[in-house]
């Protein structure tokens, strides 16, 4: 964002302010109180002279960055560090989700040195605000990259599905909207019977407990499920609309119960939990890092430094991991490690590093003449909970709409307070059963609502309904024509198993449903499609199946739950990356701790299961180094 208050208040993060006055005086309240979104990290230092053909070459992707980094690599643009490369006992690639709570585990033994390099910058402050999440989409913090468009989903989205990945200190969970679910225990015990021993259900909730630091009385007192000790906050926001107690009790009139989704019983309807502290964001940087970084010596953070390759040995037999060069303001660094290099980039940044550095399907790495380290399916397994959101509930006497006087007090009475609508996300969120589950007591549909356009203000809401147990798989790529900073090519495949869609249109018709229960009648919640038929569908007169087939191709988007890239697994599985300790196959000394590693998606946001994943993969690497 623009440092010049009156240039550019109204390119907030991603330019979704609406430039009106009363839009400019707002932002420029929060950019005074709440600080703003600086510029995107600039890896190559001064900018590059513009006009000559080489360069012009270079972005129409004749000649790559990296090609040329190698002729110019003495160069005054594209320098290398002086004097040896510095060692460390660990080095963790990414200070996301996982990144950060695997750093702040590792650095506990005052012994160890640790390296994390993070990709982006410091967390801005006004990432904390709930409220605002929609607004760090496409903004600096955020990778910026899209799905390539396909006619069987995404239609509605020109340039096809928009994907959120945290490009900052915190990751994703820096700038997502915050839902604490861990899944179903079925998903764990499935990925043990898959040959992942030690990953059960039972094996993995003490290390969901291990984190958790949940704050919510009605939920903490179950002791069994659920911890207070952890250092990160777990409960619900304080701001409650009207809107809020009408969804809850509309799904309790369609006979489904009040649960806490990450107890014992999972179907059923809930206030969300989330990772916040009292209406304020809280990431895995501001829970595991911000307490202990200055006191911890052995610990070193680099912010806007991007990894472009992972330095391997070779000795005898062995394929050993060693170090990563990454680049800053122009200049190639190397750091090298005498333990462990952890890859934590995330479902698809991971992949692009271990393929730009030698690990990946060998034929696609030889078309794009990459020196092959090892040949692994990278990229593959790439699955998603895909989601339809429609924009049908229209509000009568509960929309939240208000004047320009009341919205200058809620932010200021969030900042002296922190309650009001900047201190809340979405809340109400069901999971239920359709009758495609082959898996007793455990869910396949979700439905959430949210402000339509607005978490604060809104007269609209969007009904949104998503599946958990997706068929489809799909994949990463690397850009051919700039294999390390080119965006990677993204193919996610929705809807390319049948009975994707078949489960969709069951959760469909729950949440239409609701329109007929006596709250939402009472409620004046009135069904509204016409923000929906804006393409071919309306040439359907009845609300058929293959009418709503055909908004779920037009509305169907990602919900950011990205895994299954470097996927766990045995041996025997000829698509598994890593073992159960998280180690490449044939690649020494070299572990993937993210999302990628998941085998199987679990039912319900990722985040929590991230988390527990780099708490386990810190003890499983401490236990192998003492």
């Amino acid at each position: 964002m623009s440092t010049n208050l009156t240039g550019g208040l109204c390119q907030l993060c991603d330019g979704t302010v609406e430039c009106a006055p009363t839009a400019v005086l707002l932002v420029a309240l929060i950019h005074t109180l709440y600080g703003h979104i600086g510029p995107e990290p600039d890896y190559f230092g001064q900018p590059r002279d513009q006009g000559t053909e080489e360069e012009d070459n270079i972005e129409r992707g004749r000649t790559s960055r990296v090609e040329k980094l190698l002729q110019h690599g003495g160069s005054a643009r594209w320098r290398h560090q002086p004097g040896p490369a510095p060692e460390y006992d660990f080095i963790v690639v990414g200070g996301g989700t996982a990144g950060c709570v695997l750093a702040s585990r590792l650095s506990e033994n005052k012994n160890w040195k640790v390296l994390l390099l993070e990709a982006g910058p410091h967390q801005p402050k006004m990432t904390l605000i709930p409220a605002l999440t929609a607004e760090f989409k496409s903004s600096a913090i955020d990778w910026q990259y899209h799905m390539r468009p396909k006619k069987g989903f995404c239609q509605n989205q020109e340039d096809g599905c928009d994907v959120v990945q945290g490009r900052v200190l915190g990751g994703t969970s820096s700038i997502n909207e915050m839902a604490y679910m861990r899944g179903s225990p079925a998903d764990y015990d499935a990925w043990a019977l898959a040959g992942n021993e030690g990953w059960s259900y039972s094996h993995i909730l003490p290390y969901f407990k291990y984190s958790e630091g949940n704050y919510d009385k009605d939920i903490s007192k179950n002791h069994y499920y659920h911890s207070t000790q952890g250092p990160l906050d777990v409960g619900r926001y304080p701001h409650v609309d009207d809107n809020v107690d009408i969804l809850l009790g509309a799904f309790n009139e369609i006979g489904y119960n009040y649960t806490d989704i990450n107890g014992k019983n999972q179907l059923g309807f809930m206030r969300i939990q989330t990772i916040s502290y009292f209406g304020e964001r809280v990431s895995t940087y501001t829970a595991f890092i911000e307490p202990i970084q200055i006191i911890r010596n052995n610990l070193v953070i680099i912010t806007e430094a991007l990894v472009t390759k992972v330095i391997f040995k070779h000795t005898q037999n062995t394929m050993r991991a060693v170090g990563v060069e990454y680049m800053m303001n122009g200049t190639i660094y190397k750091a090298l490690a005498t333990k462990d290099v952890i890859v934590s980039a995330g479902a698809i940044n991971t992949p692009k590093l271990l393929m730009q550095s030698g690990i990946g399907p060998k034929e696609y790495l030889d078309y794009l003449n990459i020196r092959i380290v090892r040949d692994l399916p990278v990229g593959a397994n790439f699955h998603d909970h895909v989601s339809v959101c429609l924009p049908i509930i229209r509000l009568g006497k509960t929309a939240t709409a208000e004047t320009f006087v009341e919205k200058l007090r809620d932010i200021t009475t969030y900042y002296g307070k922190g309650i009001g609508p900047l201190s809340a996300n979405f809340q109400v969120l069901g999971l239920f059963k359709s009758k495609y589950s082959d898996v007793p007591g455990a869910p396949d549909i979700e439905i959430r609502f949210k402000g339509h356009d607005s978490h604060m203000y809104y007269d609209r809401m969007d009904m949104c309904v998503s599946l958990l147990t997706p068929n489809s798989r799909g994949q990463v790529v690397l850009n051919a024509s700039d294999p390390v900073f080119g965006k990677p090519l993204i193919y996610p495949n929705f809807l390319k198993d049948h009975r994707d869609e078949e489960k969709l249109l069951e959760g469909i018709q729950i949440a239409i449903s609701l329109f007929d229960t006596e709250v939402f009648k009472k409620a004046e919640f009135e069904f509204d499609p016409r923000l929906i038929l804006n393409n071919e569908c309306k040439n359907d007169k009845r609300a058929t199946d293959d009418f709503w087939l055909c908004i779920v191709k037009h509305f169907s988007e990602p919900l950011h739950n990205y895994v299954g890239t470097c996927k766990m697994g045995p041996p025997s599985d000829p698509s598994a990356i890593v073992d159960d300790h998280l180690r490449v196959y044939g690649v020494e000394r070299l572990r993937v701790v993210d999302a990628s590693v998941i085998p199987k998606i679990p039912r319900g946001s990722t985040l929590a299961p991230v988390i527990m994943i780099a708490e386990k993969a810190s003890d499983i690497i401490k236990t192998s180094w003492y």
